[in-house]
């Protein structure tokens, strides 16, 4: 048995020294057959799914092509990017970063999954609940702009229970929050995300309440509902540095 291991030893070293016909000679030994599969970074998608994508046979040894078995993990949909490791002598460690849906929307058999692009993705929220937005329809201006907010202010995007297309004068997106509603103008501005999301703590650090925020006035945030309207300035560089908008009495 020690003679086994350090022939194994010795063949692991000279491997190393002959990159294109090391890994040949080493699928050989049932040593390195795998009997490990570890998954890390999957929220979504089921760890035994990503472990099946890899395409291993019995008996498949951890010195299989690694960029063959990524390109296999990244055809399932919803990866962003796979890397895929080997640990001696059995086991191989597969990591993803998974795309995160920015909507839930009505498809052919219940509520699907929608990332940043505007497709579909393969998420069972069955099995893996998806805190995301609700949308009738998924369409490119609404899912674009849900990306911009959660790229402009995560926290706030987090909030956002449902959204929809705003028809008419004006148009743009309505994002609906436990506590309001949120009035956005197409294409989002991420400095107008910030700013509202400004107003709302300063009206929550004083009290205030209200039911809508609109910020698709140029330069200014207004607030609606409550004790009584108030436009918000939009803070300029300066006055942003010290700390928040200010508001005056409409």
């Amino acid at each position: 048995m020690r003679t086994g291991r350090v022939a194994i030893a010795a063949a692991v070293a000279l491997a190393g020294a002959s990159p294109w016909w090391g890994p040949l000679l080493l699928r050989r030994f049932a040593f390195f057959e795998v009997r490990r599969i570890e998954v890390v970074g999957a929220r979504y998608l089921a760890p035994a799914e990503i472990a099946g994508s890899l395409g291993l046979r019995s008996g498949a040894s951890v010195w299989t092509d690694l960029r063959d078995l990524e390109r296999r993990v990244a055809s399932l949909g919803g990866i962003v990017s796979v890397r895929v490791s080997r640990h001696l002598p059995a086991t191989l460690r597969v990591e993803v970063t998974e795309m995160e849906p920015v909507a839930m929307a009505a498809g052919p058999s219940g509520m699907v999954a929608v990332g940043a692009d505007g497709r579909p993705l393969p998420y069972d929220p069955a099995s893996a609940p998806v805190d995301a937005p609700v949308v009738e329809r998924a369409s490119p201006p609404l899912i674009a702009a849900l990306a911009a907010v959660e790229s402009a202010d995560p926290a706030l995007f987090g909030l956002v229970s449902a959204a929809r297309g705003i028809a008419g004068a004006g148009g743009g997106v309505a994002l609906e929050l436990d506590g309001g509603r949120l009035l956005l103008g197409l294409p989002v501005d991420p400095a107008v995300v910030r700013a509202m999301a400004a107003v709302r703590r300063d009206l929550a650090s004083r009290d205030r309440s209200w039911q809508e925020l609109d910020g698709r006035y140029r330069g200014w945030v207004v607030v609606r509902g409550g004790a009584r309207a108030a436009p918000a300035r939009m803070a300029r560089p300066a006055a942003r540095r010290r700390g928040r908008a200010k508001a005056r009495s409409a």
